[in-house]
């Protein structure tokens, strides 16, 4: 069965690094980071035209972020994950000024993220919620 996974953390929570490390091999990468929101759009449905498992990488901080991928996905008959990076604020503000990758986010940005989080639950729709800590484990 094809799966969606739904990334749910603050920037520098290390959603990307465990994408790359884990995922990739088997997932699409949905990101805003690297498709602008319209190509984001029809990257998804070519993921489910084709019954490809996909993740989508953004902070996807609230219920209504996430809700109209659940609603896709289950549509389509997907297993639906949610995987909640459950980092303290500190240390996604600590990688993000680390980060060589890009310019790092402003810190304002990653509060304003941290106060908007809604933890992930299984009547959003999701049928597994896999927390996952400092370590991405």
């Amino acid at each position: 069965m094809a799966e969606a996974i739904i990334f749910i953390g603050l920037q520098g929570a290390g959603k990307t690094t465990y994408y790359k490390s884990v995922l990739a091999p088997t997932h699409a990468l949905l990101s805003l980071d690297v498709q602008k929101t319209k190509a984001l759009g029809m990257l998804l449905d070519a993921c489910i035209a084709e019954g490809r498992s996909f993740a989508v990488d953004n902070t996807n901080a609230t219920r209504a972020a996430r809700a109209p991928y659940i609603r896709k996905a289950r549509e389509a008959g997907y297993r639906v994950i949610a995987c909640y990076f459950d980092v303290p604020t500190r240390t996604a503000i600590g990688r993000n000024n680390h980060r060589t990758d890009k310019r790092p986010i402003p810190v304002a940005a990653i509060l304003k993220t941290a106060k908007q989080m809604e933890t992930p639950t299984e009547a959003e729709g999701f049928d597994e919620i896999r927390v996952l800590g400092e370590t991405g484990k």
